[in-house]
């Protein structure tokens, strides 16, 4: 790791700090309210758009719904009711880090008026996990401030400058219910062993997707789930991880739409993204050629070719694996760009993509035969798991390694790696001390990975740490090695693959969304984050098919 790579580690470790400092503080300040003081707040929601309201004084909860409507033209009225308070602070950066995510609102009081910012408020309009973002644009955390200034505002009939100069602001935490609805069975690590269970969350996956499959092949690629609007954005190596998922599921379902989606996808790669790359083809996305796309690209040809959809694929397959043979550095690493209008590869990396390449090169061999994927493959997964990760801590940090770690299970049996496989025993036992338990956050995370008890857990990584325990374990059991590494793998395994289960769309808050069953089956960025990307579906949904293949192959004990 570079001197700056070091600054920035311990500079995001100082960012979590701070953001753990203030979430306990707004935790442990707030004070119950008793019986009498406890305000219901009664909404009617249709179609994602809040349409009438009330505050109630407790005695009356479950009654009448709100007088402007009632539920037998669509409505869905809900019960928010104030359980807690405590201080607040709308000072901008100590704000958004205030609320504890999906549980808290606002009540403010100005000029003789009283307004409440409720949890469903915050959850329609995306206010929650959106404060501050890094890395990537989709991935933030904390409680946009402007959003409930401003909700706060329209509420009070005042300017946005008055409300944070003059309003008496306070923290809430809230319950919700919503009359006649029964909660649905919460998901375990023991309810997963009930392989049904499972198979169907794989089907909505699959149907969520092809749903949003294009007759060119494209996907919604992300999709706002309360107003049911595609954003903008498209992103190649997630179509192409995507069209992965799609054959996966294609196959154990054996769904002739499924299988219709994936190869419609597949045939978009093939015949409209594959380009010249100088001497060899790869998947080019808007003007950019990278190792992801087309490494990931492969792995989908690779499994169509396996389960039999079409082995016509196998061509594209061997063209794409001599552009990364040819990417490949004499150390293993690979470069990861390829600039077409000077015909020459470009010696930067990103994150994932040399993961990625060699579980392409290790799955194309199955199917190829060539032992130069063997050997690019092995060489790509020696440079992760060694030298390529050597650094002052490395022992102590870990990057993202999922995509290793699956390719060290593909190779174990034409090329095993004992360095390969100790390095992800590492990382899972590394993942482990962040995988939350029930009781250690005030949300319900069991089975998430986390680095604070106060910031809630996205449902990715659950996914793909999900993906890279069912390889671990399945080279840990062939081998009769270590039992306890085993034990530890599965429990670490069915704890992240209840969590996810959890948090799949069935189809989710259907008051908060605009048309609710085209979210079925989806995977939301998180419990609060109400974006729904292809990527989050397709790890959530390969590692549901890899656990079931898993608990098929081998024998339980």
């Amino acid at each position: 790791m570079t001197p700056r790579g070091l600054l920035r580690l311990f500079a995001i470790y100082g960012a979590a700090l701070v953001v753990a400092c203030v979430a306990m503080r707004a935790h442990t300040s707030l004070r119950e309210l008793g019986p009498a003081e406890r305000a219901v707040i009664v909404s009617a929601w249709k179609e994602g758009k809040l349409v009438a309201r009330e505050v109630r004084p407790p005695h009356v909860a479950g009654q009448d719904p709100p007088r402007a409507g009632n539920a037998s033209d669509g409505r869905t009225v809900v019960e928010e009711i104030a359980v807690a308070e405590g201080p607040l602070t709308l000072t901008p950066l100590l704000f958004q880090f205030s609320l504890v995510q999906g549980r808290d609102g606002v009540r403010a009081e100005l000029g003789g008026k009283t307004a409440w910012v409720t949890v469903d408020d915050l959850l329609s309009t995306q206010a929650y996990d959106h404060a501050t973002t890094f890395f990537d644009p989709s991935l933030g955390m904390g409680t946009h401030h402007a959003t409930v200034v401003h909700l706060l505002a329209q509420q009070l009939g005042v300017s946005t400058r008055e409300v944070e100069e003059n309003a008496a602001v306070r923290r809430v935490r809230f319950e919700r219910r919503i009359p006649g609805v029964v909660p649905r069975e919460r998901i375990t690590k023991d309810s997963v062993m009930r392989r049904e269970l499972v198979i169907e969350a794989v089907r909505s996956a699959a149907e969520y997707i092809t749903r949003g499959t294009d007759a060119q092949g494209r996907f919604r690629y992300l999709v706002d789930a309360t107003t049911n609007t595609t954003l903008t954005g498209y992103n190649w190596p997630r179509h192409s991880g995507t069209t992965y998922f799609l054959a996966q599921a294609a196959a154990l379902l054996d769904d002739p739409e499924i299988r219709a989606a994936s190869l419609r996808a597949a045939a978009c790669l093939r015949d409209e993204m594959m380009k010249d790359c100088g001497a060899h083809k790869c998947i080019v996305g808007e003007g950019e050629a990278d190792v992801g796309s087309s490494a990931l690209a492969v792995v989908a040809f690779a499994e169509i070719v396996r389960t039999g959809a079409d082995a016509s694929y196998r061509r594209a397959i061997a063209e794409l694996t001599a552009f990364l043979r040819s990417q490949q550095r004499p150390d293993g690493e690979l470069m990861h760009l390829y600039d077409r209008s000077a015909n020459k590869p470009l010696d930067m990396q990103f994150l994932y993509y040399t993961g990625e390449a060699s579980l392409a090169l290790a799955r194309a061999h199955r199917v190829t035969g060539d032992p130069e994927d063997l050997r690019a493959a092995s060489a790509a997964l020696r440079r992760l798991s060694t030298e390529g990760w050597t650094f002052f801590g490395s022992r102590y940090y870990f990057s993202e390694e999922h995509w290793t770690c699956q390719a060290m299970a593909d190779l174990w049996d034409r090329a095993p790696d004992e360095d390969a496989l100790a390095f992800c025993l590492r990382w899972h036992e590394f993942q482990r001390r962040l995988q939350h338990e029930d009781g250690d956050s005030p949300f319900d995370a069991d089975g998430g990975f986390g680095f604070s008890p106060f910031v809630i857990p996205r449902i990715t990584p659950a996914s793909s740490r999900g993906e890279a325990a069912v390889a671990a374990l399945e080279v840990v059991k062939r081998t009769r090695r270590d039992d306890e590494a085993a034990e530890l793998l599965d429990d670490q395994l069915r704890r992240a693959l209840a969590y996810v289960l959890r948090s799949q769309l069935d189809p989710g808050p259907r008051h908060l969304f605009a048309r609710p069953d085209e979210a079925r089956g989806a995977m939301p960025g998180s419990p609060v984050d109400l974006q729904l990307r292809i990527d989050f579906v397709q790890h959530a949904g390969s590692m549901m098919v890899r656990w079931l293949e898993l608990e098929d192959a081998l024998p339980t004990k």
